[in-house]
């Protein structure tokens, strides 16, 4: 039982090859042209392949990483509620510039910030929104707690 199984494994190990694919669109004197070119420079093993696959992996993620470290960071911000319209008018008014809506605002905020008239302006809306969610949000809460009353 023994020498079957070595006996098999001996006739894994000499499976029949392939014959090299002859390409119909060369003409008969390129393929010996280049099987002359290809057994006189040295076949590189797939590990130096490899391993030069990895040096220039290595070499591309460090040149992506410098580049980025060019740029301002960013960080994810938690959902942004807008008011019904003019989350509808803001997301068709970026769509048609090719923009997202986070980089309007930081470009808006970029500009605003530098005119101290206008970063007070929209300060004083932003406040008379704010107050405006505020009681929006109060109304809801009661709006629940007169429905649903305790039992």
């Amino acid at each position: 039982m023994s020498d079957n199984v070595l006996n098999q494994l001996r006739n894994k190990r000499n499976r029949p090859t392939v014959t090299p694919r002859q390409d119909a669109l060369l003409t008969q004197e390129q393929p010996q042209a280049q099987a002359q070119e290809q057994n006189s420079l040295p076949q590189p093993t797939p590990v130096t392949e490899l391993a030069n696959s990895t040096a220039a992996t290595a070499d591309t993620i460090a040149e992506l990483k410098a580049e980025l470290e060019k740029y301002p960071q960013t960080r994810r911000h938690s959902a942004i509620v807008l008011e019904k319209d003019l989350d509808q008018e803001l997301t068709r008014f970026c769509k048609e510039l090719g923009i997202t809506v986070e980089v309007f605002l930081e470009a808006a905020w970029t500009v605003a910030s530098t005119d101290n008239a206008l970063t007070e302006k929209i300060t004083t809306e932003a406040k008379r929104r704010y107050d405006q969610r505020k009681r929006v949000g109060h109304i809801k809460r009661l709006i629940t707690m007169l429905s649903n009353p305790s039992k």
